[in-house]
């Protein structure tokens, strides 16, 4: 049975990008849909090859670029490209993703955002003298807080944070909310 995939309805066809079962060639056509929505879907799905999530990661609507970078299945080159992005969303879901290279890590522990920062010193492929760096922050209790409990993280440097980390805190871990609010806050220092 054969099926015109232009013809189905938005809906539809955002449901198919978004299946499991969905074959790559149905997810190459709908990688190249007219709605943002369809791309989006077709962005986070796992089954999107590389050659596919290339293609998007070079969307002009920024959440398909973000659907890429939260991919599993997305590539540590391709993340690569993303973590260069201008939106910081997109550069925050790389630094999240567990197939960050440990370059693309260490190009993104001199982002101007903490929250940014934070990812990178929570994600295991960060590699120790990265870490080290990032335990010189100043300003930034949760990134310390991170270093100190990453298990990359070179003793020496591990045992001076934890003697200098007050006792029983805690960080909260870096969500999308703390990197628009610090932009909210940010606003409000300089008035």
């Amino acid at each position: 049975m054969n099926i015109d995939l232009g013809k189905l309805e938005r809906a539809v066809k955002e449901a198919i990008a978004k299946s499991a079962f969905v074959e790559t060639e149905v997810l190459e056509f709908l990688s190249e849909d007219e709605s943002k929505f369809v791309r989006r879907n077709v962005a986070t799905n796992p089954n999107a090859t590389n050659t596919i999530l290339g293609s998007l990661s070079r969307d002009d609507d920024s959440y398909v670029r973000i659907g890429v970078a939260k991919n599993p299945a997305t590539s540590g080159q391709i993340l690569d490209f993303l973590s260069k992005d201008e939106n910081d969303e997109v550069k925050f879901e790389v630094a999240r993703n567990e197939n960050t290279l440990s370059e693309t890590l260490a190009h993104l522990s001199d982002d101007k955002h903490p929250v940014i920062r934070r990812c990178v010193a929570i994600n295991e492929n960060t590699l120790p003298e990265t870490l080290a760096l990032l335990g010189e922050e100043l300003y930034d209790f949760g990134i310390k807080y991170f270093v100190a409990h990453n298990p990359n993280t070179p003793e020496e440097v591990r045992e001076n944070l934890k003697k200098n980390l007050p006792r029983g805190t805690w960080a909260i871990t870096p969500n999308i909310e703390m990197l628009r609010n610090y932009y909210d806050n940010e606003d409000d220092d300089w008035d």
